[in-house]
């Protein structure tokens, strides 16, 4: 009975330690785990509730060793769905969807939000309720729901297009035919969509068509009712002639009244295609994450009636007059703000007054500064109550420079400023009441892989932040 006894006693010593020696190895293999967020953060509101929604990769290392200067470690990598509060940025509840080996076409990412559901691509599309975090869709529930497309569902990611403009999911099934999700209802419908189809055309076509109309008009009176071939021809009399010709030319001043204005229309037009071309360029750029700083920001708006300039001495001495949207490289350029009026162009575009603006503020340079851009817009951000702009800078030249944000009056004055400890933002998010910015400043971590989350109240300034490589473990 005592050997017996000896024996379990000294396997149950056995076990624990082994036991503790795996905890004790996991304590000292943790330290390397990583976890961040794969952009961008979606925010959801709904009965007084606001969340922001995340998509999360778990690296867990589960082997480490160092040699010289070189590392190397294996990890088990899992992908999770998170929940944050939209205001203190803490983490609500998180929920593990997927393990790295379940997955056979990458990238893993996030697609976008409509309505209550935000949509994924980990391996498979994939819908959750941000509030809950429960999975609304996938491939299975979608062939359920559609039997005639069983088995049809693409299962690489490039086959599936998020259309931000109308939040539907575009997707071209295995046998090539096109369809559209209705990313409410689920409903799927047979779809042509064409995003490289210029909105424009149709406008382009009817003006086209008016004036080959006016061109038909006006070949037609100079070939049947031209006063002096009619004269020639006999079928007026002399007498008839003045008030003829008089009649013509009337009729002709109209019909090139017309044409002009149809070439005013044409040449709006044109101005509106190049404007939305570039929009639509700048909001692409700003779409793929990640983009340079100086692609975050532009050199002037208008506000309320009012010109704004962002711009050094030698940039407003070489502007021109009309108002563009523009990104602004120039790392060591101290920057000021100016206040002009504009006026409507005749082709549509904006012109202000550059002889008349005035450099406002309490004299303030803003180092390689700039208005931060609305992503979703590729215009910048503009504030209400009070009006006002939000202003991207860097605390100091070079790579080691940090970005500053600050909110300014229409009148110039900085009313807050935050020091954001980011050298570029890899997302940002802007509801109207706060801004939120995704970025990284963990050295571990690379390209988009995000670790900081901060959510800024634009009434005051006050800044919340929330670590996902930190925190989450």
């Amino acid at each position: 009975m005592r050997i017996k006894s000896a024996f379990v006693g000294g396997f149950l010593f056995i076990g624990l330690l082994v036991v503790g020696f795996i905890m004790l190895l996991r304590s000292c293999l943790s330290q390397y785990d990583e976890r961040f967020a794969l952009a961008p953060v979606l925010y959801f509101e709904k009965e007084g509730k606001a969340v922001l929604f995340s998509l999360v990769e778990y690296d867990k290392t589960t082997n480490y060793s160092r040699r010289g200067g070189f590392v190397s470690k294996s990890i088990s990598a899992r992908y999770l769905v998170q929940q944050n509060d939209a205001v203190s940025g803490a983490r609500i509840q998180d929920k593990e969807i997927k393990d790295h080996s379940d997955i056979k076409y990458h990238p893993v990412e996030m697609l976008g939000g409509s309505n209550e559901l935000a949509w994924v691509f980990v391996g498979e599309l994939m819908a959750f309720d941000p509030f809950t975090l429960e999975k609304k869709a996938d491939i299975a529930l979608l062939e359920d729901k559609h039997p005639s497309l069983k088995g049809l569902f693409p299962a690489e990611r490039r086959f599936y297009m998020f259309n931000p403009d109308d939040r539907q999911v575009y997707f071209t099934a295995s046998d090539g035919t096109k369809w559209k999700l209705n990313t409410s209802t689920l409903a799927i419908t047979a779809s042509e969509y064409d995003p490289e189809k210029d909105p424009l055309d149709e406008e382009q076509a009817a003006i086209e068509k008016l004036q080959a109309i006016n061109r038909a008009k006006q070949d037609s009176m100079f070939r049947n009712e031209y006063p002096g071939k009619l004269l020639a021809q006999g079928k007026i009399t002399q007498k008839q002639y003045s008030r003829v010709r008089e009649d013509f030319t009337a009729r002709q001043k109209v019909l090139y009244q017309e044409r002009d204005s149809l070439q005013n229309l044409e040449a709006a037009l044109r101005t509106r295609e190049s404007n939305m071309r570039q929009r639509h360029s700048a909001i692409e750029w700003l779409s793929r994450l990640n983009p340079s700083y100086g692609q975050t920001k532009s050199n002037q708006d208008t506000l309320a009636g009012r010109w704004f300039g962002m711009l050094s001495k030698e940039e407003i001495g070489k502007l021109y007059n009309r108002v563009s949207w523009q990104a602004v490289y120039q790392e060591t350029a101290r920057r000021q703000f100016y206040v002009g009026s504009w006026t409507p162009g005749r082709n549509g575009d904006l012109v202000f007054e550059k002889e008349n603006a005035a450099l406002t503020g309490a004299g303030d340079f803003f180092l390689d500064g700039g208005f931060l851009l609305d992503k979703y817009t590729a215009i910048p951000i503009r504030l209400t109550n009070p009006d006002g702009l939000l202003v991207v800078y860097k605390d100091k030249i070079g790579q080691d420079g940090k970005i500053r944000l600050s909110r300014l009056g229409t009148d110039g004055k900085v009313q807050w400023t935050v020091e954001t400890q980011l050298g570029s933002f890899i997302d940002w998010l802007y509801t109207g009441r706060q801004l939120f910015v995704v970025g990284m400043n963990n050295p571990e971590l690379s390209g988009t892989q995000a670790n900081l989350l901060l959510c800024i109240d634009l009434a005051t300034g006050k800044v919340n932040t929330y670590d996902y490589f930190e925190q989450g473990k």
